[in-house]
């Protein structure tokens, strides 16, 4: 199981458009058994995306090319024996909590590779 933490400047998104989109994003990663959460300030996303392998980084790198977002970082990417977020979905968090829940991941976890470049083939 791949676990990825990114966070990126989301270009001219309303708190609204954020919310239609994590509605509709949730249920197509539910049905690839990707799950997660995110946050949003009002300007910066940070996500925690976890799920098989392929699937994971596969969405990342279409995150990475989506123009709604900049600056795209990768933070974490790491191999993991169990999704810590299986019942969440796709939950909302504030950037804080978000960012408390993945500094005890990389604690337990480290960090992996970290090299977005590890994600091209």
């Amino acid at each position: 199981m791949r676990h990825i933490s990114y966070s990126s400047i989301a270009n001219d998104l309303s708190r609204d458009e954020f919310h239609e989109i994590v509605a509709s994003s949730a249920k197509r990663n539910g049905e690839r058994g990707i799950c997660g959460v995110i946050a949003y300030d009002g300007r910066v996303i940070t996500q925690i995306l976890e799920g098989e392998a392929e699937t994971v980084d596969a969405l990342f790198q279409k995150i990475s090319n989506d123009p709604r977002h900049s600056g795209v970082v990768l933070m974490t990417r790491v191999d993991i024996a169990e999704s810590q977020f299986k019942t969440f979905g796709m939950a909302r968090l504030s950037p804080s909590e978000l960012f408390l829940m993945s500094s005890a991941i990389i604690e337990r976890f480290g960090d992996g590779d970290n090299c977005p470049n590890a994600l091209v083939p």
